[in-house]
């Protein structure tokens, strides 16, 4: 950020002005951006959202790093294929559900 829009938001701040007119002295400035008045991180604009942005339903859940070596009673007496983000693995169950073993894949 430029030191000069770093002045108008600090000097507007103490000032006591609303975020508004600190929005309206930044635009004037020059400025690519805004404040969000109710202090968030503002949103997605209606002009990207036309361009295509979808918005995600859910939020994403956390990457799975190792392997699911768990017992998986609909698994028994199969091999199943696992991806992480260290590449691929055949996972095989034996009768009872329980992983016995796990074989990186070559591509």
């Amino acid at each position: 950020m430029e030191k000069m829009f770093e002045k108008i938001i600090s000097e507007g701040k103490k000032s006591g002005k609303s975020i508004e007119e600190i929005n309206a002295e930044l635009k004037a400035a020059g400025a690519n951006f805004h404040l969000n008045p109710d202090g968030g991180v503002a949103g997605w604009t209606d002009a990207e959202m036309e361009e295509g942005f979808i918005p995600a339903e859910e939020e994403p859940k956390e990457a799975r790093r190792t392997l699911d070596m768990r017992r998986r009673m609909e698994f028994a007496g199969t091999e199943q294929i696992q991806w992480i983000p260290g590449g691929r693995f055949a996972v095989s169950y034996d009768e009872d559900g329980y992983a016995k073993s796990a074989v990186r894949l070559h591509d």
